[in-house]
């Protein structure tokens, strides 16, 4: 029971994720013709990662990856 929870919140996490990629990509290319929610996701996304101090970012994905590395190597 607990094992079906865990793969579901993961399985929203990862579309919540996509969804947030997808409209800032089209943000990009769309620019204003893109929408009011586009634009608006876009800029949440953008205010948020510019508040960020500098390497978090690259700290979170390294880590990221190297969790992917170790998961891939134990399976």
């Amino acid at each position: 029971m607990i094992e079906r929870v865990r793969k579901i919140g993961w399985l929203a996490a990862e579309v919540g994720l996509l969804l947030i990629v997808l409209c800032v990509l089209l943000s990009i290319l769309l620019g204003k013709d893109g929408g009011p929610v586009i634009a608006s996701v876009a800029e949440n996304a953008s205010k948020f990662l510019g508040g960020l101090p500098p390497g978090v970012t690259l700290g979170v994905a390294l880590i990221l990856l190297f969790y992917g590395f170790v998961k891939s190597r134990a399976s």
